[in-house]
């Protein structure tokens, strides 16, 4: 779920409908093997456009691509607020660390397999256990930590960086200043300085794609920096570091899990989808107990679902109080990275975020509000060339999101939810779009107007993408159809990504972090209130050290 995905981490290096001859059968060819929500449809990929005289199935379906997806760019962040959803915008990048932290493609710079079956696996522990942000802990990725004063050398903090600011370094410090940034090193191993800084330079964490853009990267600084905070008050309690560091890990990652469940989700699933999986006292749903245990994240997720939250991106963004009169487009935030070439980093002073922008609590609130869900997406993500195709050639996000269900041989949307709808029998509908189901809203036909009908009338140009339709795309479009305008995912999109994230909440093991894999009553419960953990100002050492203290964690 990248923005920018110039990035190597999720590119395929596998056979798939790219290589192969799209005249002489594709039947035949190595087809994609991952773990699958709904095996049945293993053998049953999205049909290609039909081939013509002059054109190749694989060009046919690619030029309709291009010419669809060139019309999906929405009008800049609508003023009063019409195609704004209630979902605050910080949700939109934590539901990104979320994704990073259970799905890690593991198919890059592999060798060509050989045979007609290829497996795709999984880097990330996949457990949602702050991977992210704690890699393999301290014994394993050393590298990561710092250690405390005093003869105990255990390693149990996290070193963070200074932002940019004149005659500033980043050294490993623990001064207590609301500005932050990732901790960073150029590449002969020693820590940036900010004047005369050699590059490239590279962020000292677990997971390099949580320095994708500015607010990412600064969700994981205020992560590290709770951390610390936490270890600290433990450390003054007489803890012994190695004590200390678990009992920050357990703190965090309960608070972390609670959070996704009981607002994240909540937020972008479907009511009764959510309730299907985490109605009741202990999140465990009635809908639990019928999944499998993946030891990968499903195809269906992964190149399919995970992508809605592309729609959520706003075009610009007020970033603290400095912004408010000239807020930040989506380059600029994208700008601020490591894994772009002249990335803006250290964070300078001026950009740090302030999180009463993006979640929040008080009434009323400053906090931004993240897209509607739905085919209407910000303009970098439908025309700038932000990704790319394994050759080389450069694709704006919206084509490759729609392209990879094709190109990896993904059911389609319309097929996906059959699926869906028999899995959940009678309890809860689940209609399936096609035809005109497909085509904008009047909700959408309204706000948007001459968008709208230039994404209508492309739409009609490739009947074939109105019946079989990517999922990706089928995902927004339900949302825009069947989620309250677009406030929420529709049926279909809600149970791939309820699913799969129940799963890795029930049914990966915990090995290092608690026998208790999800404590329902740990306080607190909302993104705005982890957040808050890191500012003395919200949140004193008194009662943060009682929230502690209050579920035994120390």
């Amino acid at each position: 779920m990248l923005h920018g995905e110039t990035s190597s981490f999720e590119a395929a290096n596998i056979p798939n409908r790219s290589n192969q001859n799209s005249d002489d059968g594709l039947n035949d060819k190595p087809t994609l093997r991952g773990i699958r929500l709904f095996p049945s449809l293993a053998d049953v990929p999205i049909a290609l456009f039909d081939a013509t005289e002059d054109e190749s199935a694989i060009d046919r379906t690619k030029a309709g691509l291009l010419d669809i997806t060139a019309e999906m760019v929405g009008p800049t962040d609508g003023l009063e607020g019409s195609d704004l959803s209630p979902t605050p915008a910080g949700f939109t990048y934590f539901g990104q660390f979320v994704f990073h932290d259970i799905v890690f493609s593991q198919i890059f710079g592999l060798p060509k397999p050989t045979g007609k079956t290829h497996h795709l696996t999984n880097a990330s522990s996949q457990g949602l256990d702050l991977s992210g942000l704690y890699g393999r802990g301290p014994v394993v990725d050393a590298h990561l930590y710092d250690v405390p004063d005093g003869a105990d050398l255990s390693a149990c903090r996290f070193p963070i960086g200074l932002p940019c600011m004149k005659d500033s370094m980043l050294p490993v410090d623990r001064k207590s200043v609301q500005g932050r940034d990732l901790p960073r090193i150029d590449m002969s191993g020693k820590f940036i300085s900010v004047e005369g800084r050699r590059s490239p330079y590279r962020p000292l964490v677990a997971d390099p794609r949580n320095d994708d853009n500015l607010v990412l990267s600064q969700l994981l600084c205020t992560l590290m920096g709770i951390h610390n905070r936490i270890v600290d008050l433990l450390l003054g309690s007489g803890t012994d570091p190695a004590e200390a560091y678990k009992g920050a890990r357990v703190y965090l990652t309960s608070v972390y899990r609670t959070v996704i469940i009981n607002d994240y989700l909540r937020k972008v699933l479907a009511p009764e989808i959510w309730d299907h999986f985490f109605a009741s006292d202990d999140f465990l749903g009635a809908g639990v107990s019928a999944l499998e245990t993946f030891n990968a994240l499903p195809l269906e997720f992964t190149f399919g679902a995970s992508r809605f939250a592309h729609a959520m991106v706003r075009q610009f963004y007020v970033v603290n109080d400095r912004s408010v009169e000239e807020p930040a487009n989506l380059r600029k935030m994208l700008s601020f990275s490591s894994l772009r070439p002249g990335g803006e980093i250290p964070i300078p002073e001026n950009w740090i975020v302030d999180w009463s922008r993006f979640a929040s609590t008080d009434t009323p609130s400053k906090a931004q509000s993240a897209r509607r869900i739905g085919p209407f997406l910000s303009k970098e993500l439908t025309i700038a060339g932000l990704s790319a195709e394994l050759n080389g050639t450069v694709r704006p996000v919206a084509f490759m999101d729609c392209w990879r269900c094709y190109d990896l041989g993904l059911p389609s949307g319309q097929d996906v939810a059959g699926a869906v709808k028999t899995a959940l029998g009678d309890s809860i509908d689940v209609p399936v779009l096609t035809g005109n189901g497909m085509l904008p809203t009047a909700a959408c036909a309204k706000r948007y107007v001459y968008n709208a009908g230039r994404l209508r009338a492309a739409l009609q140009r490739h009947p074939e993408f109105l019946s079989q339709t990517p999922l990706s795309y089928y995902i927004i479009q339900e949302a825009s159809v069947l989620g309250s305008d677009g406030s929420h995912l529709g049926p279909v999109g809600s149970y791939v990504v309820a699913a799969t994230i129940a799963s890795a909440l029930f049914k990966a093991a915990d090995t290092d972090i608690t026998s208790r894999r999800l404590i329902p009553d740990v306080e607190p419960k909302t993104l705005a209130g982890l957040l808050d953990l890191n500012d003395t100002a919200k949140v004193s050492d008194e009662v943060l050290g009682g929230l502690i203290g209050s579920q035994g964690f120390q």
